[in-house]
């Protein structure tokens, strides 16, 4: 196999189904979705720099989606009332409900490509993507395929 060649067409097709079924159906510009839904699950205030760093976005980066949404009046900025010198975000209501809406409009879409696809290669781009996850991030899938037991 040419891994070059295949690791071409896998960042050509990634990138295509990131910017189609994923960012479409979420309705938010990329790297807002993980962060409104990141907060959304922690329901807490988070330092912007800690939160940048557990997601793996730049600080730049961070400032830029956390104005987008604050813009949208998704999260909100406000100093940490122990040490006004630190700012702390925090998802708005309104954020959890778009979260929570945009989460389910997402399962949906990618439901609907995956069904097209299949059950036997579904669950064989499953079993892959659950690899080279666990290859890239040296850890564990989020959740563990379910082993089917043996009839005796």
């Amino acid at each position: 196999m040419d891994y070059e060649d295949a690791a071409r067409r896998l960042i050509v097709y990634s990138q295509g189904l990131a910017k189609g079924s994923l960012s479409t159906a979420r309705s938010l510009a990329v790297g807002e979705a993980p962060v409104l839904q990141y907060l959304s699950d922690k329901k807490e205030a988070m330092n912007p720099s800690v939160l940048a760093d557990t997601l793996g976005y730049s600080r730049p980066r961070m400032t830029r989606i956390l104005d987008s949404l604050v813009s949208k009046g998704f999260i909100e900025r406000k100093n940490d009332e122990t040490d006004r010198r630190k700012v702390l975000v925090r998802i708005t209501p309104e954020g959890v409900e778009h979260a929570k809406q945009q989460g389910d409009n997402s399962v949906n879409a990618v439901a609907k490509q995956l069904s097209a696809l299949g059950d036997e290669s579904a669950r064989e781009l499953i079993n892959v993507l659950e690899k080279a996850y666990s290859i890239t991030y040296d850890r564990e899938p989020f959740e563990k395929p379910k082993r089917r037991r043996r009839r005796a």
